[in-house]
Protein backbone atom coordinates (compact mmCIF):
# COMPACT_ATOMS: atom_id res chain seq x y z
CA UNK A 1 0.00 0.00 0.00
CA UNK A 2 1.47 3.82 -0.65
CA UNK A 3 4.90 2.53 0.39
CA UNK A 4 7.42 4.57 0.89
CA UNK A 5 10.68 3.39 2.73
CA UNK A 6 13.51 5.97 3.58
CA UNK A 7 16.53 5.56 1.86
CA UNK A 8 19.70 4.41 3.51
CA UNK A 9 21.39 8.07 4.49
CA UNK A 10 18.63 10.16 2.90
CA UNK A 11 16.85 12.54 5.17
CA UNK A 12 13.08 12.26 5.28
CA UNK A 13 12.46 15.79 3.35
CA UNK A 14 14.83 14.39 0.65
CA UNK A 15 11.76 11.81 0.08
CA UNK A 16 8.63 13.67 1.34
CA UNK A 17 7.22 16.71 -0.23
CA UNK A 18 5.50 19.58 1.52
CA UNK A 19 2.94 19.34 0.21
CA UNK A 20 0.51 16.32 -0.83
CA UNK A 21 -1.60 16.03 -4.51
CA UNK A 22 -4.28 13.74 -5.22
CA UNK A 23 -5.37 12.71 -1.48
CA UNK A 24 -8.06 10.62 -1.93
CA UNK A 25 -8.32 8.23 1.10
CA UNK A 26 -5.97 9.51 4.21
CA UNK A 27 -6.54 12.45 5.67
CA UNK A 28 -6.17 16.00 2.78
CA UNK A 29 -4.32 17.94 5.95
CA UNK A 30 -1.93 15.24 7.26
CA UNK A 31 0.78 16.39 8.33
CA UNK A 32 4.11 15.62 6.96
CA UNK A 33 4.73 13.86 10.34
CA UNK A 34 2.28 11.10 10.09
CA UNK A 35 2.21 10.88 5.99
CA UNK A 36 5.82 9.56 6.65
CA UNK A 37 4.87 7.46 9.94
CA UNK A 38 1.95 6.11 7.65
CA UNK A 39 3.89 5.24 4.81
CA UNK A 40 6.45 3.09 6.20
CA UNK A 41 3.82 1.38 8.39
CA UNK A 42 2.74 0.39 4.58
CA UNK A 43 5.68 -0.16 3.60
CA UNK A 44 6.85 -2.28 6.56
CA UNK A 45 3.63 -4.48 6.83
CA UNK A 46 4.39 -5.43 2.75
CA UNK A 47 8.16 -5.34 2.30
CA UNK A 48 7.92 -3.02 -0.18
CA UNK A 49 9.54 0.25 -1.10
CA UNK A 50 8.30 3.45 -2.78
CA UNK A 51 8.38 2.12 -5.77
CA UNK A 52 6.09 -0.49 -5.50
CA UNK A 53 3.04 2.15 -5.36
CA UNK A 54 4.77 5.10 -6.24
CA UNK A 55 6.32 6.29 -10.26
CA UNK A 56 9.00 7.40 -10.61
CA UNK A 57 9.83 10.49 -11.92
CA UNK A 58 12.14 10.58 -15.50
CA UNK A 59 15.94 11.37 -15.64
CA UNK A 60 17.08 14.04 -15.09
CA UNK A 61 14.63 14.27 -12.43
CA UNK A 62 14.90 12.41 -9.06
CA UNK A 63 12.51 11.10 -6.50
CA UNK A 64 8.92 9.95 -7.01
CA UNK A 65 5.76 11.66 -8.75
CA UNK A 66 3.75 10.47 -5.66
CA UNK A 67 0.11 12.46 -6.86
CA UNK A 68 0.59 9.89 -10.33
CA UNK A 69 -2.34 7.08 -10.29
CA UNK A 70 -0.73 5.39 -13.24
CA UNK A 71 0.44 2.24 -10.78
CA UNK A 72 -2.52 -0.54 -10.06
CA UNK A 73 -0.70 -1.14 -6.73
CA UNK A 74 -1.54 2.71 -5.52
CA UNK A 75 -5.43 2.01 -7.06
CA UNK A 76 -5.39 -1.40 -4.94
CA UNK A 77 -3.96 0.50 -1.62
CA UNK A 78 -6.83 2.74 -1.85
CA UNK A 79 -9.14 0.00 -1.89
CA UNK A 80 -7.49 -1.96 1.35
CA UNK A 81 -7.04 1.69 3.11
CA UNK A 82 -11.21 1.93 2.74
CA UNK A 83 -11.82 -1.95 3.55
CA UNK A 84 -9.73 -1.30 7.05
CA UNK A 85 -11.39 0.89 8.03
CA UNK A 86 -14.57 -0.56 6.67
CA UNK A 87 -13.59 -3.41 9.34
CA UNK A 88 -12.67 -1.26 11.97
CA UNK A 89 -15.67 0.82 12.41
CA UNK A 90 -18.32 -1.54 10.64
CA UNK A 91 -17.36 -4.50 12.48
CA UNK A 92 -14.69 -4.26 15.23
CA UNK A 93 -15.79 -1.46 17.01
CA UNK A 94 -18.99 -3.53 17.54
CA UNK A 95 -17.39 -6.73 19.43
CA UNK A 96 -17.66 -6.93 22.95
CA UNK A 97 -15.16 -6.24 24.93
CA UNK A 98 -14.01 -7.89 28.92
CA UNK A 99 -13.64 -5.11 31.40
CA UNK A 100 -10.39 -6.64 31.41
CA UNK A 101 -9.00 -5.93 27.95
CA UNK A 102 -6.96 -3.55 27.06
CA UNK A 103 -6.71 -0.58 24.26
CA UNK A 104 -9.90 -1.49 21.53
CA UNK A 105 -8.67 -3.66 19.07
CA UNK A 106 -7.84 -2.28 15.48
CA UNK A 107 -7.05 -4.03 12.25
CA UNK A 108 -4.30 -3.07 10.58
CA UNK A 109 -2.03 -3.92 6.87
CA UNK A 110 0.17 -6.16 9.27
CA UNK A 111 -2.48 -8.22 10.39
CA UNK A 112 -2.84 -9.97 7.20
CA UNK A 113 0.47 -8.69 5.45
CA UNK A 114 3.03 -9.76 7.71
CA UNK A 115 6.29 -8.55 5.71
CA UNK A 116 4.81 -9.85 2.31
CA UNK A 117 2.96 -7.96 -0.52
CA UNK A 118 0.62 -11.02 -1.14
CA UNK A 119 -0.45 -12.32 1.80
CA UNK A 120 -0.90 -16.63 2.05
CA UNK A 121 -0.67 -19.36 4.18
CA UNK A 122 2.30 -21.69 4.25
CA UNK A 123 -0.19 -24.64 3.12
CA UNK A 124 -1.41 -22.71 0.31
CA UNK A 125 1.74 -21.98 -1.79
CA UNK A 126 3.17 -25.09 -1.32
CA UNK A 127 -0.02 -26.88 -2.52
CA UNK A 128 0.33 -24.47 -5.39
CA UNK A 129 3.69 -25.74 -6.19
CA UNK A 130 3.21 -29.23 -5.48
CA UNK A 131 0.46 -28.50 -8.53
CA UNK A 132 2.85 -26.77 -10.60
CA UNK A 133 6.28 -28.64 -9.91
CA UNK A 134 6.09 -31.62 -8.09
CA UNK A 135 7.06 -33.22 -4.72
CA UNK A 136 10.57 -32.44 -4.84
CA UNK A 137 11.10 -28.74 -5.90
CA UNK A 138 7.72 -28.55 -3.16
CA UNK A 139 10.37 -29.55 -0.57
CA UNK A 140 13.08 -27.09 -1.84
CA UNK A 141 10.65 -24.37 -1.79
CA UNK A 142 9.52 -24.89 1.94
CA UNK A 143 13.51 -25.38 2.88
CA UNK A 144 13.85 -22.14 0.67
CA UNK A 145 11.28 -20.37 2.18
CA UNK A 146 12.12 -21.65 6.60
CA UNK A 147 15.67 -20.26 5.55
CA UNK A 148 14.30 -16.82 3.99
CA UNK A 149 11.25 -16.19 6.86
CA UNK A 150 11.57 -18.43 10.07
CA UNK A 151 10.89 -16.59 12.88
CA UNK A 152 10.13 -13.50 11.08
CA UNK A 153 6.15 -14.14 11.25
CA UNK A 154 5.40 -14.25 7.40
CA UNK A 155 4.38 -17.52 7.28
CA UNK A 156 3.83 -20.60 9.93
CA UNK A 157 6.25 -23.18 10.23
CA UNK A 158 5.21 -24.98 12.71
CA UNK A 159 3.34 -28.31 12.20
CA UNK A 160 0.15 -26.78 11.83
CA UNK A 161 0.48 -25.82 8.04
CA UNK A 162 2.15 -28.74 7.06
CA UNK A 163 -0.51 -31.24 9.40
CA UNK A 164 -3.26 -29.14 7.43
CA UNK A 165 -1.36 -29.42 4.12
CA UNK A 166 -1.41 -33.36 4.72
CA UNK A 167 -5.30 -33.60 5.57
CA UNK A 168 -5.78 -31.79 1.54
CA UNK A 169 -3.43 -34.20 0.30
CA UNK A 170 -4.89 -37.27 1.89
CA UNK A 171 -8.21 -36.29 0.90
CA UNK A 172 -7.06 -35.97 -2.60
CA UNK A 173 -5.85 -39.79 -2.50
CA UNK A 174 -2.09 -38.04 -3.18
CA UNK A 175 -0.40 -40.46 -0.57
CA UNK A 176 2.82 -40.61 -1.60
CA UNK A 177 3.07 -36.63 -1.46
CA UNK A 178 1.38 -36.94 1.83
CA UNK A 179 3.71 -39.40 3.65
CA UNK A 180 7.01 -37.02 2.46
CA UNK A 181 4.80 -33.99 3.48
CA UNK A 182 4.47 -35.59 7.36
CA UNK A 183 8.22 -36.72 7.19
CA UNK A 184 9.23 -33.52 6.22
CA UNK A 185 7.45 -32.03 9.12
CA UNK A 186 9.13 -34.83 11.58
CA UNK A 187 12.28 -33.89 10.55
CA UNK A 188 11.59 -30.20 10.27
CA UNK A 189 9.85 -29.59 13.82
CA UNK A 190 9.64 -32.58 15.84
CA UNK A 191 6.16 -32.47 16.38
CA UNK A 192 4.92 -34.01 19.97
CA UNK A 193 1.27 -33.16 19.45
CA UNK A 194 -1.46 -36.15 19.05
CA UNK A 195 -2.60 -34.53 15.80
CA UNK A 196 0.76 -34.92 14.43
CA UNK A 197 1.16 -38.41 15.20
CA UNK A 198 -2.62 -38.85 14.13
CA UNK A 199 -1.73 -37.87 10.75
CA UNK A 200 1.48 -39.31 10.46
CA UNK A 201 -0.25 -42.74 11.72
CA UNK A 202 -2.84 -41.63 8.73
CA UNK A 203 0.09 -41.50 6.18
CA UNK A 204 1.41 -44.41 6.78
CA UNK A 205 -1.67 -46.78 6.66
CA UNK A 206 -2.31 -45.13 3.44
CA UNK A 207 0.86 -46.39 1.68
CA UNK A 208 0.43 -49.85 3.29
CA UNK A 209 3.01 -48.92 5.87
CA UNK A 210 1.04 -51.03 8.71
CA UNK A 211 3.60 -51.70 11.44
CA UNK A 212 4.46 -48.04 11.13
CA UNK A 213 0.94 -46.85 11.63
CA UNK A 214 0.13 -49.06 14.26
CA UNK A 215 3.01 -47.69 16.01
CA UNK A 216 2.39 -43.97 15.41
CA UNK A 217 -1.05 -44.82 17.30
CA UNK A 218 0.89 -46.42 20.00
CA UNK A 219 2.47 -42.83 20.26
CA UNK A 220 -0.70 -41.16 20.22
CA UNK A 221 -1.84 -43.60 23.38
CA UNK A 222 1.37 -42.26 24.99
CA UNK A 223 0.09 -38.82 24.64
CA UNK A 224 -3.65 -39.42 25.50
CA UNK A 225 -4.36 -43.16 26.73
CA UNK A 226 -8.09 -41.95 26.24
CA UNK A 227 -7.98 -41.82 22.47
CA UNK A 228 -10.59 -44.76 21.81
CA UNK A 229 -10.15 -43.36 17.95
CA UNK A 230 -6.69 -44.74 18.05
CA UNK A 231 -7.13 -48.06 19.73
CA UNK A 232 -9.70 -49.18 17.29
CA UNK A 233 -7.28 -47.99 14.40
CA UNK A 234 -4.23 -50.10 15.92
CA UNK A 235 -7.26 -53.28 16.27
CA UNK A 236 -8.18 -52.88 12.65
CA UNK A 237 -4.91 -52.56 11.49
CA UNK A 238 -3.59 -55.28 13.81
CA UNK A 239 -6.41 -57.47 12.05
CA UNK A 240 -5.41 -56.87 8.61
CA UNK A 241 -2.02 -57.13 8.72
Amino acid sequence: MLAIVLLAGIPASAQFPDKYTNVKVLPKNISKHEMESTMRGFAFALGVRCEHCHVEKKAPEKGFDFGADEKDAKKTARVMLKMVSAINHDYISKVPKAPSDGAAIQVQCVTCHHGLTHPRPLNAVLADSLEKDGLEKTVALYHELRGKYYGSGQYDFGETSLNQFTEALLAQKKTGEALAIMELNFAENHPGSVWSYHMLAMTHAANGQIDKAIADYRKVLELHPDDQWAKEQIDALSKNK
